[in-house]
C-alpha cells in the first residue's frame, strides 16, 4: 500500500507542485461552496417551501445524483482533454447553474436545477485529484491530498459562515445566487492560474503502460479486489459524513428548538474540524505509518464511531449548551470528513496511470450511497417518531463496518503497492 510504482521513484517531484496545490484547493473549496451551502441553507428552504424531512433530504441529494451521473464521463476527459480545462468548466458549470437555481418556483424545479449543477462538482475530485497525484511523491501525498480535500470544509467552513447571515437578512435565494458566483470565481481562477499540465504519460512513463481503456475500465475496477474493497469503505464512511453535514442543523432544531440560523453556526465547526482532520489524517498517514493509507483510515472511522455515539446521548439532554454543541460539532468534523483525502489517495495510487477513470468510477459508486444516505436519514428519523438516536447509532455501525473493510484491503494486495500493475 506504500508509494510509487518502482520506474518512477527516483524522478524529482516536480518544481510548480505546490502550485497546482494551491489552484486545485481553490477550485475544490469553491464548488463545496455551493455543495455544502446546501445544508446550510436548508432550515431556510425547508421553512419557505414547507418541505418534509424526507423532501428536504431529496433536495439535497439531487446534487450528488448530478455529480453520481458525470463521474465517469469526467475521468475520461481529464484522461483526454487534461486537467485544466476540466477543472475550469466544472466550477463555472456548478456555480451558473446553482445561481440559476435561486429563481426555481418550487422543489422539485430547485431539485433538477441543483442536479444540474452537481454534474460539475467532479471536476475536482477526480480532475484535481489527479493533478496532485501526479504533482507530488509518496512521501508528501498523503499531506498534499489532505490540504486538496481540504478545501471542501473551507468551501463550508465559508458557507456555513455566510450563507445563514444572507439568508436571514434578505433570503435563501440571495444567498444561493452568493454561492454560485462565489464558485464560478473559482473556475475562472482554476483556468487564468493553472497552466495545462503534461499529459501522464509523458511525465510518468509507466503510466501509458497501466492506462486502462475507459471501455474496459468497469470490467476491470471490478475485478480488482482492492478497488471495490476501498470503493465500499468510502460507501460506508461517508453515509456518515452526509448524514452529519446533512442533518446537524435539524437535529438541534428539532429536538432542542434551536433557531434555524443558530442550528446552521454548528456546520462552521464542523467544517472546522474537517479542515483540521484531512490535513492532521495525510500527516499521520506519511509519518507515522509509513505512507500506508489503510490503517490510519480504520483509525478514523472508529474515533467517528465514538463521537456519532455522543451526539446520539444529547438526545437524552433537555438542552444543550452552546459550547457543549460546538466541541461535538468540531469533533464530529475532525473524524467523520478527515478521511476523504486518504481515500483518494489510496485509490489513486492504487490504480496508479488509470487513476482518472477509476477515481470517476469508485466515486460513481459512492456517490449512489451519499445521493441516497440523506433521505435514508430523514426516512429513519420520521419513522422513529422524529427521534434522531436510531439514525445516528446507525452511522455509527456503518463507520466500525468501514474500519473493518478498509483492513481488508491490506489483505486483499498482501504486500503489493498497486492493484493495477503495468500492462493491465
Amino acid at each position: 500500500m506504500r508509494g510509487d510504482p518502482p520506474d518512477v521513484r527516483s524522478l524529482e517531484p516536480p518544481p510548480h507542485r505546490w502550485r497546482v496545490l494551491a489552484v486545485a484547493t481553490v477550485q475544490q473549496a469553491g464548488l463545496t461552496f455551493v455543495r455544502f451551502g446546501l445544508p446550510a441553507l436548508m432550515p431556510f428552504v425547508r421553512a419557505d417551501l414547507k418541505l418534509s424531512l424526507a423532501e428536504a433530504g431529496i433536495v439535497l441529494g439531487a446534487f450528488d445524483l448530478g455529480a453520481l451521473l458525470a463521474f465517469y464521463a469526467t475521468g475520461v476527459a481529464t484522461e483526454r482533454a487534461g486537467e485544466r480545462p476540466v477543472m475550469a468548466l466544472g466550477a463555472l458549470l456548478t456555480g451558473l447553474v446553482a445561481a440559476l437555481g435561486a429563481g426555481a418556483p418550487s422543489a422539485a424545479a430547485l431539485a433538477v436545477l441543483l442536479a444540474l449543477a452537481g454534474a460539475g462538482f467532479p471536476s475536482s475530485q477526480v480532475a484535481g485529484s489527479h493533478a496532485v497525484m501526479l504533482a507530488f511523491p509518496a512521501r508528501e501525498r498523503g499531506v498534499a491530498m489532505g490540504v486538496r480535500q481540504a478545501g471542501l470544509p473551507v468551501g463550508g467552513l465559508l458557507a456555513a459562515a455566510l450563507l445563514p447571515w444572507l439568508a436571514s437578512t434578505w433570503s435563501w435565494r440571495v444567498a444561493l445566487v452568493a454561492a454560485g458566483g462565489g464558485c464560478a470565481l473559482a473556475g475562472l481562477f482554476t483556468y487564468v492560474g493553472l497552466r495545462q499540465l503534461e499529459r501522464p504519460g509523458k511525465t510518468r512513463p509507466s503510466s501509458s503502460e497501466t492506462r486502462v481503456s475507459p471501455w474496459r475500465a468497469p470490467l476491470q475496477f471490478f475485478r480488482t479486489p482492492a478497488l471495490v474493497l476501498t470503493t465500499l469503505t468510502a460507501c460506508l464512511l461517508a453515509a456518515g459524513q452526509f448524514g452529519l453535514t446533512g442533518y446537524l442543523p435539524l437535529y438541534f432544531v428539532d429536538t432542542f428548538r434551536w433557531r434555524p440560523q443558530e442550528a446552521a453556526r454548528l456546520l462552521l465547526f464542523v467544517h472546522l474540524g474537517g479542515i483540521a482532520g484531512r490535513m492532521a489524517w495525510g500527516w499521520v498517514s506519511d509519518r507515522w505509518f509509513g505512507a500506508d493509507r489503510p490503517r490510519p483510515i480504520a483509525l478514523a472511522a472508529c474515533c467517528a464511531a465514538g463521537t456519532v455515539v455522543a451526539l446520539s446521548l444529547l438526545s437524552g439532554w433537555d438542552a444543550v449548551p452552546a459550547p457543549v454543541a460546538a466541541f461535538l460539532a468540531l469533533l464530529s468534523g475532525f473524524t467523520l470528513l478527515g478521511w476523504n483525502g486518504l481515500y483518494v489517495t489510496l485509490l489513486s495510487e492504487l490504480a496508479w496511470g488509470a487513476s482518472a477513470v477509476m477515481v470517476g468510477l469508485s466515486m460513481t459508486v459512492l456517490y449512489v450511497f451519499t445521493m441516497l444516505a440523506p433521505p435514508l436519514f430523514g426516512w429513519t428519523v420520521e419513522r422513529m417518531g422524529g427521534q434522531y438516536t436510531g439514525a445516528w447509532l446507525g452511522v455509527v455501525a456503518l463507520q466500525l463496518a468501514a474500519a473493518a473493510t478498509v483492513l481488508s484491503v491490506r489483505r486483499a494486495r498482501g504486500s503489493g503497492a498497486h492493484a493495477l500493475a503495468p500492462g493491465e
